[in-house]
């Protein structure tokens, strides 16, 4: 239990309320580990630009996905009210390199429908085959095999990440990085030079043919693998309309986005769920990098949504505004978590400033119904308050979760509750994959299609966890981060609209005179 925001009440067990359960599962980040366009070469840098660039278990990201999907299916209702569950969040990063190939594999296995992971010509053709010691081939030729997982059985909604519409998560995709996507070269490992060039100062991969000069470097070793049209770079508009090209069930159609954000190019709306409204922020800025930002447009909107599901809130000079509104309790929902918002690059469209992590969390402070903010980016695990101190008001909690493809693995589930006493609980449980942690106790899913991908996540486990680059004490396994009851006041009376009426003729028949 965390009472940073609200003490408990005594009693609160026998009278609280479900008001919404869902899933929350992050950076899926499924990973076309045989991309031309893939940057594994940056791990080797003296002080690592990176040390996710390359993972020993990257060509089995959709075997673990897999395995997610479906322990989500498994976990039908709340543990703590047994309320079922009423839907999915997907916080961004489905994909890995912002291609095409690499986010309909995610659609795919949300769908069940069947996945290739293999891309090119047939078999492995990553940086792995470089290393005869210490490869697999049995292995590496196994997971390259097609099958079909689990559909996922919840409704699902999707937020925009910084790997889903930029370039390895950090450049805006131009005409030369769409090249090297769909082309037959795969970078194993740079030159000493340009290599020590990159390292000393990574502003210079931005650098006008950068790629090119890098490609044409003798020394520079480089693979020729089979060139494929899948592996095509998306931009926003690209990454959002395939999520209208799914199945009709679960849904829902589009998965969150709107014909709105298909014209316009946006990657933010809302919807709404019994007393909750939930918005989804898009927090990648289009000029670069793999921190988040917000632009300025959006931020209007964001203030317009606020201010029309509030009956009370504050205005940027601090002062109480009243409204005819009707209340309803707003989750935010980003990739980015707040002091991930930290990217100061101008929007490249406007050139105005976007507003960082604090600027947003001021905006999110002056309105007393915001509740929580769902969050993923980090890999880990992270459960943060953040109070408002200036007008003491409540605050709200901030959630991380952890991604399936690095330890610890693992999705959680959050519930909301009424404790019918004027405070809230967001309840959170998170959970495991499906695939047992020792490959030897993982069990065939029988899906006929010959491929055993519980066994394949096992394997993705034990070598994720031996991984040499992984920091486990930085992994999000505090248990205050995982499995927890966070209390907050209620910012008012949730409870169902003919019981509020009751309750005030209630309280007006009590008062003098009547």
């Amino acid at each position: 239990m965390r009472t940073e925001l609200a003490e408990a009440q005594v009693g609160r067990e026998g009278r609280r309320r479900s008001l919404v359960v869902f899933h929350h599962i992050t950076d899926a980040q499924l990973l076309d580990e045989e991309s031309p366009l893939r940057a594994e070469w940056v791990d080797s840098c003296p002080e690592p630009l990176s040390t996710t660039a390359f993972r020993p278990h990257e060509a089995l990201s959709l075997h673990l996905t897999a395995s997610l999907i479906r322990q989500v299916n498994r976990v039908r209702s709340s543990p703590v009210t047994e309320a079922p569950v009423a839907f999915l969040v997907h916080t961004g990063n489905a994909a890995d390199n912002a291609q095409y190939n690499e986010l309909r594999w995610f659609l795919d296995l949300m769908d069940g429908k069947p996945v290739n992971p293999d891309s090119g010509s047939p078999g492995y053709q990553g940086v792995q085959a470089e290393s005869p010691d210490g490869r697999d081939p049995d292995l590496l030729a196994e997971v390259q095999k097609a099958f079909v997982g689990q559909r996922l059985r919840f409704p699902w909604y999707a937020v925009v990440g910084n790997r889903d519409v930029l370039a390895q998560g950090n450049f805006a995709p131009d005409a030369a990085a769409a090249g090297i996507a769909v082309a037959d070269q795969k970078l194993i490992r740079l030159s000493e030079a340009r290599r020590e060039e990159a390292c000393d100062d990574p502003s210079a991969l931005l650098a006008p043919g950068f790629s090119a000069a890098a490609l044409g470097d003798p020394e520079t070793i480089v693979r020729q693998v089979a060139a494929d049209a899948n592996r095509r770079l998306l931009s926003r508009r690209d990454w959002i309309a395939e999520h209208f090209a799914t199945a009709a069930s679960p849904g829902p159609v589009g998965h969150g986005f709107q014909q709105a954000n298909l014209d316009a190019g946006t990657g933010y709306y809302l919807f709404e769920q019994g007393p909750l409204v939930f918005i989804a922020l898009d927090t990648v800025n289009p000029a670069g990098f793999s921190e988040g930002s917000v632009d300025v447009a959006q931020l209007g909107w964001l203030e317009e949504q606020l201010v029309a599901r509030s009956r009370r809130y504050f205005d940027r000079q601090g002062r109480e505004v009243t409204t005819g509104n009707e209340d309803r309790l707003v989750v935010i929902l980003s990739h980015h978590p707040t002091e991930a918002m930290n990217n100061p690059l101008p929007d490249p469209a406007t050139q105005e400033e976007r507003a960082r992590g604090a600027f947003l969390e001021a905006l999110l402070h002056r309105f007393p119904n915001v509740i929580l903010h769902v969050a993923g980016h980090g890999h880990r695990n992270r459960i943060v308050p953040r109070p408002d101190s200036s007008r003491q008001t409540q605050g709200y909690w901030e959630v991380a979760t952890a991604s399936p493809l690095d330890f610890p693995m693992q999705g959680r589930l959050l519930e909301i509750v009424d404790n019918a006493d004027g405070t809230l609980s967001v309840f959170s449980t998170v959970y495991d994959l499906s695939a047992a942690a020792d490959p030897d106790e993982a069990r065939d899913p029988t899906d006929g299609d010959g491929v055993n991908e519980e066994r394949l996540a096992s394997v993705a486990r034990q070598l994720a966890v031996r991984d040499p680059q992984l920091d486990v004490n930085a992994a999000g396994l505090a248990a205050s981060d995982r499995n927890v009851e966070l209390l907050l006041p209620a910012p008012f009376d949730s409870g169902p609209r003919e019981a509020r009426r009751t309750r005030r003729e209630l309280l007006r028949s009590l008062l003098p005179g009547r």
